[in-house]
């Protein structure tokens, strides 16, 4: 039941039982002296019910209202718990990628100073045939001057 159909349904249940005790007093043969203290005595017990009424509709709201609080509290705090995890994961994902680039950019270097390192090697190695093949052109040159 909502806030609003409690509150009508108390509503109703008085509002019928002051109508039907009124109809039973007045259709009942009495004097006019028992009728008013019927009357008395039923407006009595209608006003008693309506204090137990409102005291149970009270209670009634004050648990609704603290269990609607402890059900706030409870999602609250698991999405709090639920948006640590996706935080702690992407902390997470961003610390890996920047490590992976990290890593790349390592071995990127590490293959452009051993290129670097074969390019010198190699062309040391070229210079020096070329050197070694202008001696043997010098020579042969010598030889056939001297023949």
């Amino acid at each position: 039941m909502s806030k609003m159909d409690t509150k009508d349904f108390i509503i109703g249940a008085v509002v019928g039982g002051i109508v039907g005790a009124s109809t039973a007093m007045l259709l009942a043969p009495k004097s006019g002296r028992e009728l008013r203290s019927d009357i008395n005595e039923r407006a009595t017990e209608a006003k008693e019910r309506t204090v137990e009424f409102s005291n149970v509709a009270k209670e009634k709201g004050t648990e609704y209202s603290q269990l609607a609080k402890e059900k706030s509290d409870e999602l609250t705090k698991l999405a709090k718990d639920q948006w640590e995890r996706v935080a702690d994961k992407t902390a997470a994902v961003t610390n890996k990628a920047t490590q992976m680039g990290d890593d790349l950019a390592e071995d990127v270097k590490e293959v452009m100073d051993s290129e670097k390192a074969e390019g010198k090697k190699l062309a040391k190695q070229v210079v020096k045939e070329i050197e070694e093949t202008k001696e043997r052109l010098k020579e042969d040159a010598d030889k056939l001057k001297d023949k």
